[in-house]
């Protein structure tokens, strides 16, 4: 079982040395310094890559930043690390406690962690300055409280069973074991468990992350370390054959931008968390206003806890963040996701515009007017905010869908647009006629329901956009009017007939539109206008077909008899 705060215990009995034959002179091992392409966008190294500290003005005065080594270990051996509190760096803070403006933890986690998250997870470990280890997002009394001029040596035990152990130092005074933790295949995966495709996610690396404050690290005794008894210095792993590089820099070439385009609460951050979570060897950086609400631990408070004046001032500052980290970002070579609205082609270009040599998409998320609505009211339960209905709409009228470059008459830079959800065909249908709708009947773009849009249906006779506009009905009640209490269970056959039928039904919208653009154009003879009118006869012949097929399996007609009349 893990322990947390055993004062008593002392460390390991000291490991031999290394033998060094006389007259022989050992090469040095190579450095351990901190990594510049394993750290906040914020977070800057010094020349000698020794010393850290982050930006602190403005916006960025309230943010945590983080950054790990260069190399970690897997395999065994006990091995220990320094790190010196330099300077609490001068803030501008007034809404914020004294005690509350410089903090610092030090500690361990695996390489496919966040650096903007020690101690957050099960596989990190930190020790903070107000004296509590930090670990899976919990606070355990520890040691005593550190802060500028003071030196934590962290110390990490992979060798002792059944459980691996951290401990810390401070100032040369062991303050005993901290935590113990499985670091077998079924726990942390470091020893005894094979190697994972990108290799820093299978060790532990030295990691601090600090607010307002600077830190000198030390890896090796040239840096400084005074190693605890029983342990050697971190440099130590490379001649035990336990050292693990951490990840580089990629060629700018070779790097990719993800682009967001979609409404508010249409699904874009979770498309992109999503996507970086199934694409972790890439080690896309997620930017927008989230980032930096996550950097300032307010995700899920401002909402409960905020009211709007103070949600708007911490929002503002979450832009400015923004802006800034974008600014950097296109000079430090990663594979990055712009989570924004990008709804028009000036702030698409203007984003772009900082990522030259990239390959750049742009990913479209936009749902159906009833999903959108879903969302929102999602969002508006876990985070108590909404965006006004009025400010949807006028953003809808702005909405621009992207072109790639190689589209005649395109201006943006894009090397490709996907749509994750609606084609783009039908997105830009529902776009002309979410503003039509909104300009001319003054109604909310998230009001309107799927039915309404397939104008075919009603110009066939039938009172569709009528029954819609009255009943605000969403898209599923007009595909079951029967409730589900009341609806059979379909079985397999009725299951894929219904699948079949939605697809056929669908598709002939854009049959439709064609034929009546044709016709119009009068560029064609009339008959064949006739003739086109025939296949799509035909076609609704086939969905008729299908439905009766439903019928007699028992199955509810998925669409109402009267839009195939």
């Amino acid at each position: 079982m893990a322990t947390t705060g055993d004062d008593t215990a002392q460390p390991p009995s000291k490991r031999p040395r290394h033998v060094v034959l006389p007259n022989s002179k050992a090469p040095p091992p190579p450095r351990v310094l901190l990594n510049p392409a394993d750290c906040n966008l914020d977070f800057e190294v010094d020349a000698a890559g020794l010393r850290g500290q982050a930006l602190h003005g403005g916006g960025f005065a309230y943010c945590w930043s983080g950054a790990r080594a260069t190399v970690g270990v897997r395999g065994g051996g006990r091995y220990c690390f320094g790190c010196r509190i330099v300077a609490e760096q001068p803030v501008e803070m007034e809404d914020t406690e004294a005690d509350q403006r410089h903090h610092f933890r030090v500690g361990i986690s695996r390489g496919d962690e966040s650096v903007s998250g020690l101690g957050e997870s099960g596989r990190s470990f930190g020790f903070g300055c107000t004296g509590k280890l930090s670990h899976h997002g919990k606070f355990f009394d520890y040691g005593a409280k550190f802060g500028v001029g003071d030196t934590i040596v962290c110390a990490i035990d992979l060798d002792s069973k059944p459980m691996a152990s951290i401990g810390f130092s401070k100032n040369g005074e062991w303050l005993g074991i901290a935590h113990c933790f499985d670091a077998s295949e079924t726990g942390l995966a470091l020893v005894g468990a094979p190697v994972r495709p990108m290799q820093w996610e299978s060790a532990i690396f030295p990691h601090v992350l600090l607010k307002n404050v600077v830190v000198e690290m030390q890896f090796s005794r040239e840096d400084a370390l005074e190693p605890v008894e029983g342990y050697e210095p971190w440099t130590s792993a490379f001649a035990d054959g336990n050292a693990v590089s951490g990840p580089l820099f990629a060629e700018q070439g070779e790097c990719e931008l993800l682009m967001m385009v979609g409404l508010p609460a249409a699904g874009k951050t979770t498309w992109a968390e999503k996507w970086i979570k199934e694409h972790q060897e890439k080690r896309f950086v997620l930017l927008g206003t989230d980032l930096a609400l996550k950097q300032m631990k307010l995700v899920g408070l401002l909402g409960k806890t905020c009211h709007d004046e103070r949600f708007d001032h911490f929002m503002d500052r979450a832009t400015t963040i923004f802006k800034t980290l974008l600014h950097r970002a296109s000079k430090i070579n990663h594979n990055y996701i712009v989570d924004r609205m990008h709804l028009n082609k000036i702030e698409r270009i203007r984003t772009l515009s900082h990522f030259e040599k990239y390959r750049k998409t742009a990913v479209v998320v936009l749902t159906s007017p009833q999903e959108l609505k879903n969302r929102s009211a999602k969002r508006f339960r876990e985070t108590w905010k909404e965006v006004p209905s009025e400010t949807v709409d006028k953003l809808t009228a702005t909405f621009v869908l992207p072109l790639s470059k190689d589209v005649p008459g395109s201006i943006e830079p894009l090397d490709e647009v996907i749509y994750v959800e609606l084609p783009r065909d039908i997105a830009q249908r529902f776009l002309d006629h979410l503003r039509h709708s909104s300009s001319k009947h003054g109604t909310n773009v998230t009001s309107i329901s799927i039915g309404s849009v397939f104008g075919w249906q009603s110009a066939r006779g039938s009172n569709t956009s009528q029954t819609q506009s009255g009943s605000n009905a969403p898209a599923k009640q007009l595909i079951h009017p029967i409730s589900a209490k009341d609806r059979p269970r379909d079985d397999d056959f009725i299951v894929f007939k219904k699948l079949d039928l939605h697809e056929e039904f669908e598709s002939m919208d854009m049959e439709h539109k064609g034929i009546t653009e044709l016709s119009d154009s009068g560029g064609v003879t009339k008959a064949e206008i006739n003739a086109a009118w025939e296949a799509f006869e035909a076609r609704l012949n086939k969905c008729r077909q299908m439905q009766r097929e439903i019928s007699s399996a028992k199955g509810t007609p998925p669409i109402p008899d009267k839009f195939l009349n």
